[in-house]
């Protein structure tokens, strides 16, 4: 997601409702969580927990400050990571047991990703109810792109579209992508024939997307945007981040200017599947706010 203006971080609708910042400071300690269970499952199979812990006290807990809370956050997600890196395959088995139940870092990661992907879609909801609307905009599929792994993504005639994305496309490093919120990559055809025109030999596909869309307004694209073609939907999740494989689409070598902090109005976007559906290039596209 990307930073929001203070008073809107911080801002409630009502008394029943977070801001946005409660809802980000919140996944940050959930993630927390599930990275010291998952360091149980791997270090001490069998544990009885009880009941899903409190983590140790840490000083890396988030202040409700855009910044520090995305940081927080990143920061956490970053060794839920690292050690879920580390499990080979005898380790991903391990099981532990809370309450009644035996659970395993499978199910672990499975209820942090739906954890995810309920915040998304809460903190959409809060950006509407907060005046921050964008008024339905269409669009036009340009090209689709998949590949087994690795960029260049191919251009493909049919995209076929579920849960996990376009079926058939694949990520070679799943650490960094593939996850629900990043099931799809858009990016805008605009932009790529913009950097093309500076000199550089990038072309649609080159970064990774899976969509290229013609026709809108890129700068006013963001996370919690609805986007719609044919009967397949899915939410805009976050700015895809910039892999060094794409740095050959650069005469200077150097891809992070396709950071949306970089390059804000530029980037490509992740996007989680609500919908599942099968598009087509010249399909139309429209982009609307969360209701």
């Amino acid at each position: 997601m990307e930073r929001l203006p203070e008073d809107m971080w911080l801002t409630r609708v009502d008394q029943f409702n977070g801001a946005v910042g409660d809802h980000v400071a919140d996944l940050a300690g959930v993630v927390m969580s599930h990275r010291h269970v998952a360091e149980t499952l791997v270090e001490a199979p069998g544990t009885d927990l009880g009941g899903i812990p409190d983590p140790p006290a840490s000083p890396e807990v988030p202040s409700l400050n855009s910044v520090a809370t995305l940081e927080g956050l990143d920061g956490q997600a970053r060794r839920f990571g690292s050690v879920l890196r580390s499990v080979d395959d005898e380790q991903w088995r391990h099981t532990v047991t809370v309450g009644t139940e035996v659970l395993s870092l499978e199910w672990l990661v499975r209820k942090g990703a739906h954890e995810v992907m309920h915040h998304l879609a809460d903190i959409a909801r809060l950006r509407h109810r907060l005046g921050d609307v964008v008024q339905p905009v269409t669009g036009m599929v340009a090209s689709l792109h998949a590949s087994e792994g690795g960029v260049p993504k191919p251009s493909i005639p049919r995209a076929d579209i579920d849960a996990g994305g376009v079926i058939g496309d694949t990520q070679a490093a799943r650490q960094y992508h593939g996850r629900p919120w990043q099931a799809l990559c858009l990016w805008s055809v605009e932009v790529v024939e913009a950097w093309a025109a500076e000199g550089h030999p990038i072309f649609p596909g080159a970064a990774g997307e899976n969509l290229s869309i013609a026709g809108l307004d890129w700068a006013t694209m963001r996370s919690g945007l609805i986007i719609e073609v044919g009967e397949m939907s899915a939410r805009i999740s976050a700015p895809a981040v910039p892999c060094a494989k794409n740095s050959r689409w650069f005469t200077d070598g150097d891809q992070q200017r396709l950071g949306h902090d970089v390059s804000p109005g530029r980037a490509r976007w992740y996007a989680a599947v609500l919908t599942a559906g099968s598009i087509r290039p010249g399909d139309v596209v429209v982009v609307r706010s969360s209701a």
